[in-house]
Order: structure tokens, then sequence, then C-alpha cells
């Protein structure tokens, strides 16, 4: 597989990721909203026996006469990880909605391969003990690309993923051309749906078809942004059931869980069909004096609210930021939504110009500095909210986070968007979809909501649907 040089050296590689991603499930996870205690009792998480269905079309020949071709469904349910094992060597897609549970998968899938290699190095066994009979077992090393960080090339983020974790790795790019063209990495490649541009997703693209002997998994939230990449392989997370979502909420609260499943109900599928939302509505009942939010907007908005506050307790900062870190939020979110043109939306941002973006605001809204503009940023990035990433690019920790506050912001200017600026501007344009819906949760106005939905059932009758409830 590898030369000795670097056989060695991948070592190490593989025992960083063991020690870095051991606690998995809460690699997207604000664990500190609920607190630390159910995590130091339970070292385990709820989200391991998440599903996903397949759904590959064959075509068959109907008779001769007929001259035409039917396409027949063949659908199978397996664990996610499972799955995403199973078909990366030929290419896979992991489709899911927002908090669906995608990225969490490919950082347990991440662990399980490097531990796999790092044991088996342990034992003194090496390249012979991965290499077993079939070519889907052999020992790959994994590598996560978070594309929400793109900016030049995919080998790019490879390689510093690979440096992050093995700082002494002597790796230039053409040996790295030549483990993908070999297929000795599996790459995990995360938020197709969150590239900045066409042209990124281009070259994406590009890159799988330059190297179809490296396993890969992609994952995305909607086949409209960016479509499919031309996989035929393709996966997705199934919400969780039931019994799945009485689990999650008993183990996160085992004091308060089964009368806060009282109080959902026949809501129960409503707010947790992901475990994410779920995970956060546990979090707003376990700090709201165990009530249950109106809707999934209030739930965001208590959410935050909260975070606030445990930021109030455990972080020094001057009460004038305190007054302003939610506008900053908002207009950082606002910001990454807009893009630099109508279709364009950034997950991310390089963070001079998150340091641009928020000094002119504050220099305008509230007469600040540059340097006060500055500490403010470095407070926001304490906050836990956003977070500094690779590249040094800032971003939110979740997308779904960042459409809040962008929801926020749009609910703020609603009220002076003339009719042709909310239909064209907004409602015309797929990455306002999910700001909207919950603006529209958060929106007391019945007036204003009335017009919001009446704008939206002349651009689309589905989102207008959607945003009249």
């Amino acid at each position: 597989m590898f030369d000795n040089k670097y056989h060695n050296q991948l070592y190490p590689y593989l025992c960083s990721i063991c020690q870095n991603y051991a606690q998995w499930w809460k690699i997207y996870t604000l664990t500190d909203v609920v607190g630390k205690q159910q995590d130091e009792q339970k070292q385990f998480s709820p989200l391991l026996d998440l599903m996903v269905q397949t759904i590959e079309q064959q075509q068959e020949k109907r008779e001769e006469e007929e001259e035409k071709e039917e396409r027949k469904e063949k659908i199978e349910r397996l664990a996610v990880v499972e799955g995403l094992r199973k078909y990366a060597p030929e290419h896979v897609l992991l489709i899911g909605r927002p908090g669906s549970g995608k990225s969490t998968a490919l950082v347990r899938l991440l662990l399980e391969e490097a531990e796999r290699g790092r044991d088996a190095e342990t034992r003194g066994r090496g390249d012979a003990e991965m290499k077993k009979e079939g070519e889907k077992d052999v020992f790959r090393v994994p590598v996560l690309v978070e594309l929400r960080y793109y900016q030049h090339s995919v080998l790019e983020r490879v390689k510093a993923f690979l440096l992050k974790h093995q700082p002494n790795l002597n790796l230039d790019e053409e040996v790295l051309k030549q483990w993908l063209r070999q297929g000795q990495l599996l790459l995990l490649l995360d938020g197709f749906n969150e590239l900045p541009s066409e042209e990124a997703r281009q070259q994406v693209r590009v890159f799988r078809q330059d190297y179809p002997n490296t396993p890969m998994v992609f994952t995305t939230r909607d086949l409209g942004v960016g479509g499919d990449l031309n996989i035929t392989k393709k996966l997705e997370m199934q919400p969780l059931t039931e019994a799945q979502m009485r689990q999650f909420v008993c183990a996160y609260l085992p004091q308060q869980g089964e009368q806060m499943l009282k109080q959902l109900g026949s809501r129960l599928r409503e707010f947790g069909e992901t475990p994410l939302l779920l995970w956060m509505l546990c979090s707003v009942f376990a700090s709201n004096s165990n009530q249950i939010p109106a809707n999934l907007g209030s739930v965001f908005r208590q959410f935050t609210e909260i975070y606030d506050k445990k930021i109030k307790q455990d972080i020094l900062i001057d009460e004038e930021f305190r007054l302003w870190q939610g506008q900053l939020l908002q207009q950082l979110a606002w910001v990454m939504t807009q893009g630099e043109t109508k279709t364009q939306l950034y997950v991310a941002l390089p963070k001079q110009k998150a340091e641009a973006v928020l000094t002119e605001f504050l220099q305008r809204e509230a007469t600040l500095s540059k340097n006060e503009a500055l500490l403010w940023l470095d407070n926001l990035l304490k906050h836990n909210l956003i977070q500094l990433g690779t590249g040094n690019q800032i971003g939110f920790c979740h997308q779904l986070l960042q459409e809040y506050y962008t929801a926020e912001q749009l609910l703020e200017r609603l009220a002076s968007l003339s009719d042709q600026q909310l239909k064209w501007d907004y409602l015309n344009y797929l990455k306002w979809t999910e700001p909207l819906a919950l603006m529209m949760e958060l929106l007391e106005d019945r007036e204003q909501a009335m017009r919001v939905v009446k704008l939206a059932l002349e651009v689309d009758w589905l989102l207008g649907a959607r945003l009249a409830g």
C-alpha cells in the first residue's frame, strides 16, 4: 500500500483522529447548553441506530412490440454507517434534511476506520491485516473534507486535513495525486450544498470523475442545490421512528423525559424528525420550566436565549456587548446568506471579511472603533454559535443556526420591503426558503403574514402552502 516512509508517518495521523473524535457524537452539538451532567453520566449517543434507505433504479425492457423501458425500484434499508461503508468504493451520495445526522455519520465512519487502521498497526500486522478478500475490505486512510471551507481545490482541503492531524507528514501534491489514483484514501466530503458557487461545485464534480478508484462519500441536504454529482448510488437519511425519539428524549432528560413526551403528544413527529431539532427541544424544555414552545421558530429563539444566558455565566464580557451580540449574529448571518449574487450563499466567510462586515455595522449603528469591533468578534467566537474553521474562516456551528439568525433579520426588515422586493429578491430564490419558513413562525403580524403567503403563492404554489403552515 504505502511505502515505509509514509506508512510510519500515517500511524500518528490515525492516532490523532482516534483521540480527537473519540466522542464523535459531540462534534456537531453544543453540549454546554444542556450541561455537562448528562455527558459525564452517559458516554454514549442516541444516534447509534440512524437508518438510511437506498433507491436504486434499474431499467428493464418491456415486450419488444412496446419498445419502451420501465423503471423498477429496489429499496434497501440499512444502518447509515454500514451503508456508507458498503457503497463508498463506487461513490455514494448521502441525502438528508438539515440536522438529520449526515455530518455526524461521516465523523463516526472516520473514527471507526481510523481505529481499524490504528489497531492493526498496534498488533504489528500493518497492511497485511488490512488486505482481506474483496476490494471493498481493503483498508484506506480516511480523510474528512468539510466543503463549507472550500477555497481553491479539493486537493487543498484533503492535504489540510492530513497535515492538521500529522503536521510532520512530508506530503507534496504529486504524491497525494498518486494516492488518489491508486485508491489509497477514503474521502468523506461533507456539505456539497454548502459550496459557495457553481464554479466550486463543478470543480468538485471534475475531481470526483478524475479519481474513480478512490472511495468517496458525499453529503448534501437538497438535490436542488448543485444536483447529484452524477452519482448513481444515493442513500437517504430516514426520519427517527417514534421509538427512537422516545429513547432519545429519555436518554438526554432522564428526570423530565416522560413529562416532555406527554406534553408533546401527537406533536412529537413535528418537532423530532431529526436528531438536532429534538436535541435542541430537549435543551429548551429543560431550561424553560418544562414547557414546550409553540413552534420550531420559537424553539430556535429560546435555544439561542438559553445560550446567551450561559455565556453571561461563563464568559467575562462587557454589558454593552451582551446587548448587541444577537444583532451581530444576525448581521453576520444576513451577509453570508445574501452572498455576492442572488443565488450565491456562504456558510463560511474569511475572518478578515467577517471583521470588515461587523466593523462597518458597529461603526454605523453603535459608533464603535475598529479595535472595539474586532474585540467583539473575538467575543462572538467564544460564544460557540460561530466558530473559526480551517483556512481562517468563520461560520455558524450549523447551517440551521445561520438560517435562524437570517430569519430574525428578515423579520426585522419585512415591513420595509415592498411587494416587488419581497417577491423577486427573496421568495424567488431557494436559499431564502428555510429563513422565510422560520420567519413565518416568528411573525405575529397577521396582515404581514397574509401578504407573504399571497406573494409566495404567486411565485410557487408549494412554497405558498409551506409558508401558510
